[in-house]
């Protein structure tokens, strides 16, 4: 392989903070150098431009569906979407159609997984069929290779099965991703308590639910010695449980979706049921409690929560509808578009992309320094473009960011020094 020596780009790296025009030289699949006239004579040359340069996209939470579900998302059509967005490394997380609840499950997949253009990591189901239950084998599943275990969209309900899954869970220092819903508050809600959905008729969740979950599995992990991760917080009760479960020094952290950073309860006033997800949407003092709490570190990582599903389950009425959106593919888009509102700087928007979730999982990219793998984006920050879910590469087309503007777009992905996404073709 070639070495390859991007130059005149803007190189962004939130691990260390550089935010400076230079160039970055590729060699055996790693980052070679980062500087100014480090290019060789027999190097491929890519003139950025002044294009972003910046370390591929880690996303935590991302959703595929069974073996031969007719038209549904696989791994390939998965990781094909994903390199548009510049995600160099997606976690597949567990759903009740897909629990990914055996380590025969988690090595199957990464078997599978070996061929594709990005890097694929498999989080295992906590309990089996995510119904809260019965444990899973966490041992044998981190043995086989799970970067974490999760409840999926799952609360569990019962607090002393919560405390056997933590404790098990510390034994191998696995994190355990719980979403932060009271089970009897939650119970078949579709919108966040409000008065506008009271006047449409809707089940609906008070925030409280939310606090009252991260306060109960907080004091668990406290007492067991588990490492939390607080999947999706969405609500500004959430974020001030989190940050005062770090004060008594529990190892907690936390993720929030692409749509509650982006989208607010507004949005789901006209029942269009694209917008019916999990969490809810939430008001919109929420979702700017949840940009501050970027800002300040107290979430450290923001997934697309890509979940396709055939449309037959979208189209029916709001609260009939199941919940959930295809969003890898504007999960980049649309957290700049933070940056163009001026709610965050680059460096802020991006670090909860890649060295964020990156330090998490004790993945060696996410960064832009010598030594580490070469997965890097290459963006035009301000290219205008509408996403339109008919043309998706996903092989789904339920979308709550169907007909959106964006600003910002990838013009090139890098994995493990190749290029395996390219704009121009």
């Amino acid at each position: 392989m070639s070495a390859i020596t991007i130059r005149n780009a803007r190189v962004v790296d939130p691990a260390s903070g550089r935010d400076e025009l230079a160039s970055l030289r590729v060699e055996n699949g790693l980052i070679a150098e980062i500087g100014e006239g480090i290019a060789q004579d027999e190097d491929h040359i890519i003139d950025a431009g002044g294009a972003i340069l910046a370390p591929a996209l880690i996303d935590l939470r991302t959703a595929i569906e069974p073996a031969f579900t007719p038209g549904g998302e696989t791994l390939d059509s998965l990781a094909r979407a994903a390199v548009t967005s510049g995600i160099g490394t997606m976690v597949i997380s567990p759903t009740r159609d897909m629990p990914m609840d055996q380590p025969e499950a988690i090595t199957s997949l990464r078997a599978a997984a070996l061929p594709l253009p990005v890097r694929a990591l498999f989080c295992g189901g906590a309990t089996m069929g995510l119904a809260g239950e019965t444990l899973s084998e966490l041992g044998l599943m981190a043995a086989c290779g799970a970067a974490f275990v999760s409840q999926g969209d799952c609360p569990i309900t019962d607090t002393v099965t919560l405390r056997n899954l933590l404790s098990y869970a510390s034994g191998f220092e696995l994190w355990v991703a719980c979403p932060p819903r009271d089970s009897g508050l939650s119970r078949q809600t579709v919108a966040t308590e409000s008065e506008a959905a009271a006047r449409l008729g809707l089940a609906t969740e008070p925030a409280v639910s939310e606090r009252m979950a991260i306060d109960r599995d907080a004091s668990l992990a406290e007492l067991t010695g588990a490492r939390l991760m607080i999947d999706r917080v969405s609500t500004r009760d959430g974020v001030e449980a989190i940050s005062r479960a770090r004060k008594r020094g529990i190892e907690i952290c936390a993720t929030a979706s692409i749509a509650s950073l982006v989208l607010n309860a507004v949005d789901a006033d006209g029942l269009d049921p694209a917008f019916r997800l999990s969490p809810p949407l939430r008001h919109e003092e929420d979702r700017q409690a949840l940009v501050a709490a970027i800002e300040n570190g107290i979430i450290n990582a923001v997934v697309s929560d890509h979940r396709p599903m055939d449309l037959d389950r979208k189209a029916q009425p709001f609260s009939d509808a199941a919940s959930g959106s295809i969003s890898i593919e504007t999960l980049l888009a649309a957290m700049l578009g933070l940056v163009h509102e001026e709610e965050l700087d680059l460096v802020s928007a991006l670090r909860p992309l890649t060295i964020g979730p990156a330090e998490l999982l004790g993945l060696p990219q996410g960064r832009l320094e010598t030594g580490a793998p070469a997965d890097l984006v290459l963006i035009d920050g301000d290219a205008p473009w509408v996403f339109d879910a008919g043309n998706s590469v996903s092989a789904r087309r339920n979308s709550a960011w169907h007909n959106r503007r964006f600003q910002g777009r990838v013009l090139m992905t890098m994995v493990d020094g190749g290029i395996v996404y390219n704009l121009k073709g």
